[in-house]
């Protein structure tokens, strides 16, 4: 048994060894098999692919170039504007005043240049007179010009009477109210204060009134009890004040400052006690809505009874602005006149009396001195304009206007708000023109120039939606982003579509390069170095090298052969045994 197993020990070894040299034999001596693709002429096309974000091609956000009360907002956000339009705007009632009493100004300043200048001209002609001599016909022609000028000054002293009474009037008329606001005002006052406020305090005509409620904000309480304590004292106050402005417009302008600080206290007040009911830790829920009813009834009021008196005061200004403008201007008719008549009454007195050297030489005088009045009203005028001008300019400064055709992005302001100067309230984009700014990296910028097409898609429609865009710009500076130096590029759309919207994601294939009917094989077949390479061509059934010159690279996955190998030469891509 032990002989019949020793035996294939030494017979497995050696069929293994045989049976491996025969594979091998088998195997090496198999031919290898080559893939080929066939080089043929062909057009390619280089793209450089990259990603950006679609942006308006005008963006800004506007601001008021001065403070004050917003009084329009005649756009929303989503408008579409044109260039011009009013996007917001001021309160301007108190400029428009300003505006027009400058222009008023402006306007009496030139009539009186008017009138130096018909001076100076008349004491021109006096001064030929003198020098030519009189004669019987010019004395009675200056006597009439002497009852002239004495005609003209009466009518500009009953002008002037006649502006005065108005004005009078005017004032009489604002002020015959005032005793009915300040009333008013005073039984609003009393009515918030001991009416409206009464449930909330015990001992409330005493020196120390207390809050009938518990609170947990003690500051309130404090402020709340201390100010019903100087409520009582500010209402008898302001009682006397109103039964005292009677007797003067002083005194009815003192009595209207008075009450408003008065008035300007009770809402100070009112607001403790409101901070009080805020807190309050012992009402019910009925009595707690009661008393803040109260509060809100008595605010109103007397913020009503403020603006009233607050109103009276501003149109009791503006109408004494008004009557000094007016009387400005009819006194200086009266001074024009007095000179006219003056000036008149001299030439008669040159006349009769004759001419003589000395006459003449302060004709002269007076000529130039009538010159010297004209120049000086110039330059008044000139400041008169400016004044004009600036006023103007803020009037302008007044309202936000859309500086180019576009869409409303932002619309922040609201009617009645209190703005500061260059706070931005207003965005405005472009409404129909987008451009697209993405990073390209400094491998491809070098491939990319201003001009070159390019083939979109935008994420929100899909890659079977094309638009088209073209570089504009690029910029010269690096933005490293990720430690690697990218330039950004703008790309503007050839065409406008209602479809483009401000932040879509934008896919962008540039064609930065083409060749058409030249001879090009895979990119793998190629043996790339420094724009030469080598292929290695399928000839007589072996694999011969080629040396090639290589051109544009395409993104099709060829590359162009200069030269090297000649159209329809089997270059070989694989290999395989």
């Amino acid at each position: 048994m032990f002989k019949i197993l020793k035996r294939p020990l030494f017979i497995i070894p050696a069929v293994l060894i045989i049976g491996g040299t025969g594979l091998w034999f088998v195997r090496s001596n198999k031919p290898v098999q080559y893939e080929t693709v066939t080089a043929n002429r062909r057009d390619l096309v280089q793209e450089v692919s990259v990603t950006g974000h679609v942006e308006p091609t005008e963006s800004v956000d506007l601001a008021f170039e001065r403070s004050g009360k917003i009084a329009s907002v005649p756009v929303a956000v989503g408008a579409v504007v044109t260039v011009g339009q009013v996007l917001a705007g001021l309160d301007t009632s108190q400029i428009v005043a300003q505006l027009a009493q400058s222009v008023a100004a402006l306007e009496s300043s030139r009539a009186q240049l008017a009138q130096y200048q018909a001076a100076a001209d008349a004491q021109s002609a006096k001064l030929a007179e003198l020098k030519r001599g009189t004669r019987p016909e010019e004395l009675a022609i200056a006597q009439a010009d002497v009852t002239s000028a004495q005609s003209v000054l009466a009518d500009a002293q009953d002008s002037l009477t006649k502006v005065q009474q108005k004005a009078d009037v005017d004032l009489n008329n604002l002020y015959s109210g005032v005793s009915d606001v300040l009333n008013d005002a005073y039984a609003k006052s009393q009515d918030a204060v001991t009416k409206q406020t009464d449930p909330m305090f015990e001992s409330d005509s005493s020196a120390s009134p207390v809050l009938s409620f518990t609170t947990s904000n003690t500051q309130a309480r404090y402020d709340a009890e201390n100010g019903r304590a100087s409520a009582t004292t500010q209402l008898a106050q302001f009682l006397q004040e109103t039964q005292a402005s009677t007797a003067s417009t002083a005194q009815l302008d003192a009595a209207m400052h008075s009450v408003a600080n008065h008035l300007n206290f009770f809402l100070s007040f009112l607001t403790s006690v409101s901070n009080a009911l805020n807190a309050a830790t012992s009402l019910s829920s009925t009595d707690l809505a009661t008393y803040k009813a109260n509060i809100n009834t008595a605010r109103t009021n007397v913020t009503s009874a403020l603006t009233s008196i607050n109103t009276r005061i501003q149109t009791i200004d503006s109408q004494r602005a008004i009557n000094d403008s007016a009387t400005t201007a009819a006194q200086a008719s009266i001074s024009s006149a007095e000179h006219t008549l003056a000036s008149a009454q001299a030439q008669l007195a040159l006349k009769q009396a004759g001419s003589t050297s000395e006459q003449i030489a302060a004709q002269q005088a007076a000529f130039s001195q009538a010159q010297a009045s004209v120049a000086s009203q110039r330059a008044q005028i000139k400041q008169a304009e400016a004044g004009v001008q600036t006023i103007q300019t803020q009037l302008n400064s007044s309202f936000i206007k859309a500086p180019f055709p576009g869409l409303v992005t932002k619309q922040d302001a609201k009617i009645g708000q209190i703005v500061a100067q260059n706070a931005p309230l207003v965005s405005l984009i472009s409404a129909s023109a987008f451009k697209i700014t993405a990073n390209i990296a400094e491998a491809d910028i070098a491939k990319i120039k201003v001009g070159n097409h390019g083939k979109v898609t935008l994420d929100a429609y899909g890659s079977d939606v094309l638009f088209q865009a073209s570089v504009t710009a690029i910029d010269p500076a690096e933005t490293v982003i990720d430690g690697v130096p990218t330039y950004t590029t703008t790309f503007l759309f050839d065409v406008n579509d209602e479809r483009i919207k401000s932040g879509m994601t934008a896919n962008i294939d540039i064609e930065t390069d083409r060749r058409t009917g030249v001879i090009a094989v895979p990119q793998r077949a190629v043996q790339r170095d420094d724009g030469t390479g080598t292929v290695r061509l399928f000839k007589n059934g072996a694999a011969v090298p080629a040396q090639v010159t290589v051109g544009l690279k395409g993104s099709d996955g060829f590359i162009e052969i200069v030269n090297g190998i000649s159209e329809g030469d089997a270059v070989i891509t694989a290999e395989s045994k």
